[in-house]
């Protein structure tokens, strides 16, 4: 009978997607805090979400899915959950705030189960990852189903390509006062400047400050820090560029208190530090040093031009939230070519965010064409799975000398895939993080990092990782081994392998080829492959062999051959030893009815061939009588010889039988009391 397939309920319905930016970076910091700071800031998003009369269908840790019914509802909760969320973080260090990003559209849905798919749905999801961290995307039809109902200004994104979706999106950007602190709005625009980070756009940038704001800082006894461009190039004693000197200016003479004329409207306080926020620097000192300096000065560098200065003034606009200047003066830095690693790891995860992988890709690949090495390491890291480790691995063959590339070759290989890292990988791991350790240890690594928290971070998460993978390696835990039983047919080996593989191959001699143990008719879930069948068979006048195994991982790589030496007599022991050590319940049995009066031992015969001595006591004695068993017959182990008694009568009175195994190579066993049945 054919069953009717249930009708599928379709509707229009707004839609709303939301993740945590960054979550991985704030787990990683400190799980603990993190995870519950995640589950408080859930609640309240949950508890606007039924205000408002949505309902949450899909989550999954960070990221939520909710269907409103109307655009409105949808609009003006995302609202409400942003400007709530944003008062919480303020009571948080920048680099711990937690911060969603929010999509939200309009669209066809199919429901199933309680659960929503179809366009609707991935629209707002690649919506949301249009979104800055702490702001709201929305698409065209709910721009315009909610302008003139919400109060807030939206500011036009344009046609969007985005992941998986054959057409561009249109998408619009809530601009609600931002996410996270930024500067004060201007009060009128000043003459922009080329923005090399918008790909040939422009940016502003305010080229003078209000006058007041020049007689604030003359009356606080304000020094500009000012860099001297025109100084001769100084080096290092390690032959490193030195950042140009940073000289002293003098403030403005300020007007007496009572000639004071009232302060304009204040320009943005991106253009000059505030007081407490700039740094007078007169030492020579290289880049790092030099941005360590800006670092703790607070403020924004006027006219940045060396890389110390345009790296300092990006990181300051992106905490501000102000990613289009942070990206303009990232792109500036770029265009340096220099080797620094952290500003260009920065830039990437910035521009992921703004423009998906495939923009930065793009941008790196322009950048990778100039003679910066980081730029073409960073452009690898664009890449997704195998792609992106087949180019590290051949990014670090071409440049051995360049110490952050076996970094982030091994990061790629290890601490983000433990679950699924084969042992291949874990051996190109430790091999990536002894370079990078030689690297730190002949100096190379610090002229490759302005950041030098970014480098000790690197270092303990390295040092870290290769005291893991060296303890596994120590403990053997990457060997394949074998166990062999003898059977009335021959030798059967059972073979362990440290993980999942996706072929196994053996071998009996050095001048044999390698022959397939054949596969399980079963799918291995860890491979989504056949099995293969972890077992050979070996006739039964097998000598002393020394067996060849090999292996193809869960990747397809195949490991290097692993030598188990095959000896008879040793096997034997140790395989009827283990079925003795299995079966200890039937080593003594005694008889009943006409046999009352007989104590077997027939189980001990059996597997003599394990077994030195065996002794026997009774009524509670310790075992001191011994029984003599017939000799091992390696051809015919398990064979009880003809006409052989393997019992021995008891007396009447007898209540228990103890008994103790001196197995083959002098182990003894636990004694072991066997009562007598009544």
């Amino acid at each position: 009978m054919n069953k009717t397939r249930p009708a599928l309920k379709r509707k229009i319905t707004a839609i709303m997607a939301a993740d945590v930016a960054e979550f991985t970076r704030i787990i990683a910091e400190d799980e603990e805090e993190g995870l519950a700071r995640l589950e408080s800031y859930r609640q309240v998003f949950d508890d606007f979400v039924k205000r408002s009369g949505g309902r949450v269908f899909n989550s999954g840790g960070d990221s939520v899915m909710c269907e409103f019914p109307s655009a409105v509802e949808a609009t003006r909760c995302a609202i409400d959950i942003q400007e709530s969320l944003r008062t919480r973080n303020l009571a948080q260090p920048p680099n711990r705030q937690m911060h969603f990003r929010i999509g939200i559209s309009i669209g066809d849905v199919v429901e199933r189960d309680g659960d929503l798919l179809g366009d609707g749905v991935n629209v707002a999801a690649r919506l949301q990852s249009l979104a800055e961290p702490g702001s709201i995307c929305v698409a065209r039809n709910v721009q315009e189903a909610v302008s003139n109902k919400v109060s807030v200004h939206f500011r036009d994104l344009g046609h969007r390509e985005v992941k998986n979706l054959p057409h561009p999106v249109h998408a619009f950007q809530i601009e609600m006062g931002g996410a996270r602190p930024k500067a004060a709005a201007p009060a009128a625009p000043v003459p922009a400047r080329a923005d090399a980070a918008a790909g040939g756009g422009r940016a502003p940038l305010l080229l003078a400050l209000a006058a007041g704001i020049i007689a604030m800082a003359a009356g606080a006894g304000l020094y500009w820090t000012r860099f001297d461009l025109t100084a001769p190039q100084q080096t290092a004693p390690t032959g490193q560029p030195l950042a140009p000197q940073v000289a002293i200016t003098p403030p403005p003479q300020a007007l007496p208190a009572q000639q004071a004329a009232p302060a304009p409207q204040v320009a943005p306080p991106d253009l000059a530090p505030k007081p407490g926020e700039s740094i007078v620097v007169t030492e020579d000192l290289t880049p790092a040093q030099a941005f360590a300096k800006l670092a703790q000065s607070g403020g924004l560098v006027r006219d940045a031009r060396t890389a110390a200065e345009l790296y300092h003034n990006a990181r300051t606009f992106e905490a501000r939230g102000e990613t289009a200047n942070a990206r303009r003066d990232y792109l500036a830095f770029a265009a340096l070519g220099t080797d620094h690693i952290d500003p260009l790891l920065r830039l990437a995860a910035l521009i992921r965010t703004q423009d998906g992988r495939a923009g930065a890709r793009e941008v790196f690949a322009e950048l990778a064409r100039g003679r910066s090495r980081a730029a073409g390491l960073v452009h690898a890291l664009q890449f997704d799975g195998s792609e992106r480790q087949a180019r590290l691995a051949a990014f670090a063959d071409a440049n051995p000398d360049f110490g952050p590339a076996h970094a982030l070759l091994a990061f790629e290989l290890g601490e983000d895939r433990q679950n699924s890292q084969t042992i291949a990988e874990r051996r190109h791991e430790l091999a990536a993080l002894d370079r990078f350790a030689a690297a730190e240890g002949d100096g190379r690594l610090v002229p490759h990092f302005l950041d030098q928290s970014m480098l000790a971070q690197w270092l303990d998460r390295a040092q870290r990782r290769g005291a893991e993978a060296r303890t596994f390696f120590a403990e053997g835990r990457d060997r394949v081994s074998a166990q062999f039983t003898r059977n009335n047919a021959g030798w059967s080996g059972a073979i362990a392998l440290p993980e999942a593989a996706t072929a196994l191959d053996y071998r009996l001699g050095p001048d044999d080829p390698f022959r397939s143990t054949g596969f399980l008719q079963a799918l291995d879930p860890r491979t989504g492959k056949p099995m293969p069948n972890p077992a050979i068979e070996l006739p039964p006048q097998q000598g002393l062999t020394r067996i060849a195994l090999r292996y193809r991982d869960a990747r397809g790589v195949q490991s290097e051959p692993a030598i188990i030496v095959f000896d008879p007599a040793t096997a034997l022991a140790r395989g009827l030893r283990d079925m003795l050590e299995r079966t200890a319940s039937s080593w003594l049995a005694f008889g009943t009815g006409q046999n009352g009066q007989r104590l077997y031992y027939a189980h001990l015969v059996s597997y003599r061939c394990a077994i030195e001595k065996v002794e026997i006591g009774f009524n509670g004695a310790m075992p001191d009588q011994v029984i003599a068993l017939p000799a091992c017959d390696r051809d015919n182990p398990y064979r009880i010889p003809a006409g052989l008694r393997a019992f021995i009568d008891v007396r009447p009175g007898t209540d228990s039988a103890a008994i103790r195994l001196t197995f083959a190579g002098g182990d003894t066993s636990a004694i072991l009391t066997f009562p007598r049945p009544r």
